[in-house]
């Protein structure tokens, strides 16, 4: 089976905005399989469809609370930017396969990763109520596309707590649980992992097919249906579903 890219698309977007979807939604060229340098084969399926921020949030001038401090919320907004600016460079740098920018990139994303632990560490996860959206929102971001995969299913459960409180989104919680059971080798939850297998976008396997719409409106996700129709329009790629046995 040939995985040019993982899909990750932005679970609180519905088809009645595909335009507002598609700004926030990062696509990155994809090249077949043969032609592709192995560490950017590596590096696509990690980030050929990049999550960007799924709303606006608050401005960066929201004052933290509890521990972070003007200057590492300024920190983590900056990194935010550049976790998504690093994403605009590295979808050409994978269609023209250059390397230097793919490892540059995965640098970076561990650099990035680094310092949101060292910070997570001492002064806890940075919810909303201390830092404003904008600001939680850029570290998701980081956690989602940090190469360390021990970390971000170390932060999952956290998280999950959390969204369950009301105190952090949970269409971003949702992506975060199936990025973390699909990297472990497990079928996904939520049915937002799809890879590109012969020209198709090609969903990872799902635990509970039978229960999927239900476990997505439980964390505030489109059905199905929807989600299919809206990445097909969003991709210009037939999708494959239900997935076949």
């Amino acid at each position: 089976m040939s995985t040019d890219g993982l899909v990750i698309a932005c679970g609180s977007a519905s088809t009645k905005s595909i335009s507002t979807y598609d700004r926030h939604v990062l696509r990155v060229p994809l090249v077949p399989s043969a032609r592709v340098h192995p560490v950017l084969k590596e590096v696509a399926v990690a980030f050929a469809i990049v999550l960007a921020g799924c709303s606006p949030g608050a401005t960066p001038h929201d004052v933290p609370q509890a521990g972070w401090s003007l200057a590492q919320v300024d920190t983590l907004l900056r990194l935010g930017s550049e976790d998504q600016d690093g994403r605009l460079e590295l979808g050409s740098a994978i269609a023209r396969q250059d390397t230097a920018v793919a490892f540059a990139s995965m640098r970076a994303d561990s650099a990035r990763t680094r310092w949101l632990r060292a910070a997570v560490t001492q002064n806890g996860w940075p919810m909303r109520a201390r830092v404003g959206d904008s600001a939680s929102k850029a570290a998701w971001l980081i956690l989602q596309h940090s190469p360390d995969t021990a970390w971000q299913a170390a932060m999952a459960p956290q998280l999950e707590r959390l969204g369950r409180a009301g105190e952090f989104p949970r269409p971003d919680v949702a992506l975060l649980i199936d990025r973390v059971l699909v990297n472990a080798g497990h079928p996904q939850r939520f049915g937002s992992q799809f890879h590109l297998e012969n020209g198709r976008l090609v969903p990872a396997p799902v635990e509970n097919l039978a229960r999927l719409d239900e476990q997505r409106a439980g964390m505030g996700l489109p059905p199905m249906a929807e989600y299919v129709k809206m990445l097909a329009e969003l991709m210009k790629l037939p999708v494959t579903w239900p997935p076949e046995r």
